[in-house]
């Protein structure tokens, strides 16, 4: 039946063509008919158009709403990701500052466990040797320092030595072996309530840190300690210790 109205239709506008080609009034066509004519020319058209399917398409509310959740899970989970980045790199801060906190604890704890403990005792208390006495004789400063005739020392350009008399009196009725140098101490000394130095480590033979020898029944050695200073330090008193298993002992000159 369509296949008809349409015959009719086209013989309708062939017609109406000629007839306008002849001055004959144009036919009108009446609302069904130009709607008949629109809707078989659109069929005719996607009919021959290969792009067809390519063509615009409208989202149903249905897929539009799906797009929509699954974008919001999408930030969703991008946030909670972003937040879970952050919890650990908080929870590791925390983590390494707890264990910065913990190592710097442990060396507190460690150093005062190293710290040696503090005493005042004699100098011969301090070098342990019973029977032994030590004496304080004196200080004097020296640029150069010599050992009778064969050896010396240079405290070098704007140095000066402090340099501390002792002397070492065996106080028993029998001869005593004594060995300084490998019974010793760190002998430091301050000068005037300044600075602290540390006594010159040396190949002097008598010396209160390097002497080695036997100090006869009643008989008595005179020794000595270095302290390399600056020439313009003030060595008007001096205050000694002598640091030995750990234990600094303050010695009473």
């Amino acid at each position: 039946m369509t296949g008809k109205r349409i015959k009719i239709m086209a013989s309708v506008l062939v017609a109406a063509t000629v007839m306008t080609g002849c001055g004959t009034k144009i036919y009108e066509m009446t609302d069904e008919e130009q709607q008949l004519i629109v809707n078989y020319s659109a069929y005719v058209l996607s009919k021959h158009n290969i792009y067809q399917p390519d063509g615009m398409t409208s989202a149903t509310e249905s897929e539009t709403e799906e797009q929509d959740t699954s974008t919001t899970e999408t930030e969703t989970k991008t946030a909670d990701e972003k937040t879970s980045e952050k919890t650990s790199e908080k929870t590791s801060e925390k983590t390494d500052t707890g264990q910065e906190n913990g190592n710097s604890g442990q060396s507190q704890q460690t150093a005062q466990e190293t710290k040696p403990t503090m005493q005042t005792v004699s100098l011969a208390q301090a070098i342990g040797y019973e029977g032994l006495s030590v004496s304080y004789a004196g200080m004097t400063t020296q640029e150069t320092y010599k050992e009778g005739s064969y050896y010396s020392m240079e405290a070098g350009a704007g140095n000066t030595y402090a340099v501390l008399k002792f002397t070492l009196s065996n106080t028993t009725g029998a001869d005593m072996n004594v060995d300084l140098f490998t019974n010793t101490g760190k002998y430091r000394a301050a000068f005037s309530g300044g600075k602290e130095y540390e006594a010159e480590g040396s190949f002097l033979t008598y010396a209160l840190n390097t002497f080695q020898g036997t100090i006869a029944a009643g008989q008595s050695v005179d020794v000595v300690l270095l302290f390399k200073v600056p020439q313009d330090t003030v060595c008007d008193s001096v205050t000694m210790s002598v640091e030995k298993d750990n234990v600094k002992n303050l010695i009473a000159l």
